[in-house]
């Protein structure tokens, strides 16, 4: 038996797959890889089930039915041939390789010089000094991407610790034995299961998913996104946009609290407003130089008319102070957000580090109550500017054609989701018109000051001869708003767009957010529902 390459090595192998350009605009896949790999390293990869990876790595709901829906086996495939393609070109010269087993999950990280030269030349269709290595024997399955933007990795070659909540390495029952050659194509497949990307160590190094957009010169560089979940005890959360959460970290003071399962409105990850920090606290963020573009994350879950103490307004009074500086003063979630157990963000564009080299953030009690914290998020940003805001009502993430990433719907309040098969004409992206948020509802996107554009993207997928049959002209009219002020009115997507399934996209220009830093946009019915398939918002500051 052959031992393992060391944990320290893994990592690092992992940090250049999620780095590569192979990997970094598929939220779902890394999403994948990242569930898969932690398994591993928690020592659980026997436990992998189709049904557990659908509902606890992919998003699907508790329903979800194995037998019934491929979804868990094609999006292996995918991961698959994306290890492949990538070992093939980019990753030619790794001497450790991630490799998944066909028809197994659980991954392993194998050395290069440990296959088989006229196996690596069977699979690559050249020597194996020029091959870059398949991850999964005798399959054609395409392999997981793992989307990795800027990932904060300073450290990641630094040997893991238990007892600070690392994640451990794999079990040495876990460890496959190096076979003969002819079974060494089996053993590859299986080292590239089992590693998750994205993943946050307790110490603070991280494996972070890439963001959406490439930061502009004077930002900071990719490698440096950080995502914390305050109060939050285990090790990390997949988002449903497919980004890493670490547990809590470089905090001091203040108590880690757990509030009890409730709805969390305006989100569709409520597991990160489902815990905080209270009491006064500060965090000590190591970051790299450049600028920042950070959110805070909140939700009042303790106060208001439908909990045990009662209150609202008033009942949390607090501020935030960054670097030294008034970041919030007189604070109030439930005010800003509108309510209890509603999610609520607070954006802050151009954040530098102290000359020290860490971002200092305090939050002290004004006059009510413990100020609270559910989650950071801090990402290379874009000076002077937000980073453009793309939303799709799906639930699951898509990328354009353009490599642009949307995320899946959140931010929304009322309105429900639907999907359709109707082929879109008009777009050289008919998918990102494949699902829409119908009803009477709204979204509030959180901005920072400043102006911004708009565009929000239609087609009529339910009435006309194309598609139910029914009604055309007229038969769904509806207002828009933007913090009150009217954007469409009377609108009728059938109309404006010239019959049924065509995409309609409108963009309006020059809006500033509410003092809460949000940009409302209301759908009104008018006759029938109002409807939307996604959002783009984009920062117009000069």
């Amino acid at each position: 038996m052959r031992p393992v390459p060391p944990f320290s090595e893994q990592k690092a192998e992992l940090k250049r797959v999620l780095a590569s350009e192979y990997f970094a605009n598929s939220p779902n896949l890394c999403r994948l890889l990242v569930y898969l790999c932690n398994k591993y390293f928690e020592g659980s990869s026997q436990d992998l089930k189709e049904y557990s990876i659908a509902v606890e790595a992919l998003g699907r709901t508790t329903a979800f039915d194995p037998v019934t829906n491929s979804v868990v086996r094609v999006e292996a495939h995918r991961m698959r041939e994306k290890l492949k393609k990538y070992y093939e070109a980019e990753g030619t010269d790794h001497p450790l390789m991630i490799v998944f087993e066909a028809g197994r999950y659980a991954p392993h990280f194998v050395k290069r010089e440990e296959l088989a030269p006229a196996a690596m030349e069977k699979r690559s269709g050249r020597p194996m000094a020029n091959a870059a290595g398949e991850l999964q024997a005798g399959s054609a399955s395409p392999t997981p991407q793992v989307v990795a933007g800027p990932v904060a990795l300073a450290e990641i070659g630094k040997p893991a610790a238990r007892d600070s909540g690392d994640v451990a390495g794999p079990k040495p029952g876990m460890r496959l034995p190096i076979l003969a050659i002819g079974l060494v194509l089996v053993i590859l497949s299986v080292a590239v299961i089992s590693w998750r990307p994205g993943t946050w160590r307790r110490d603070g190094t991280s494996l972070a998913t890439p963001s959406e957009s490439s930061p502009a010169a004077g930002a900071a560089a990719p490698g440096d996104e950080l995502r914390i979940l305050a109060g939050y005890s285990k090790e990390n959360y997949i988002d449903r946009r497919g980004k890493v959460w670490q547990g809590d970290r470089y905090f001091s003071g203040g108590e880690p609290v757990s509030s009890s399962p409730q709805t969390i409105t305006r989100t569709l990850d409520p597991t990160i407003f489902q815990q905080y920090r209270a009491g006064e606290f500060s965090y000590d963020i190591p970051l790299k130089k450049g600028v920042y573009e950070m959110r805070l994350y909140f939700a009042e879950t303790e106060f208001g008319p439908t909990t045990f103490p009662g209150g609202g307004e008033s009942s949390r009074v607090f501020n935030v102070d960054m670097n030294g500086k008034p970041l919030l003063v007189g604070f109030d979630i439930y005010r800003d957000a509108g309510g209890n157990n509603v999610a609520y963000e607070r954006v802050f564009r151009d954040v530098v580090p102290a000359s020290d080299g860490r971002l200092h953030l305090r939050f002290r009690p004004s006059y009510r109550d413990k100020p609270t914290l559910n989650a950071l998020e801090i990402v290379p940003g874009i000076p002077g500017k937000l980073l453009p805001i793309r939303l799709v009502a799906r639930d699951d993430s898509y990328t354009d054609r353009a490599g642009q990433v949307w995320s899946p719907d959140r931010y929304f309040f009322h309105g429900r989701l639907a999907s359709h098969k109707v082929p879109v004409q008009n777009t050289p992206d008919p998918d990102l018109y494949t699902g829409e948020r119908f009803g009477n509802f709204d979204y509030a996107i959180p901005v920072a000051p400043g102006k911004y554009g708009a565009t929000l993207r239609f087609a009529e997928t339910y009435f006309g001869q194309l598609n139910s049959g029914l009604g055309g002209k007229g038969s769904r009219i509806f207002d828009i708003y933007c913090n009150g002020v009217a954007l469409l009115r009377n609108f009728d997507i059938f109309t404006e767009a010239g019959g049924a399934s065509r995409a309609l996209d409108k963009t309006f220009h020059g809006l500033n957010p509410n003092p809460q830093g949000l940009l409302v946009l209301s759908f009104v019915p008018v006759e029938n529902y109002a409807v939307l398939d996604a959002i783009e918002v984009v920062d117009e500051s000069q």
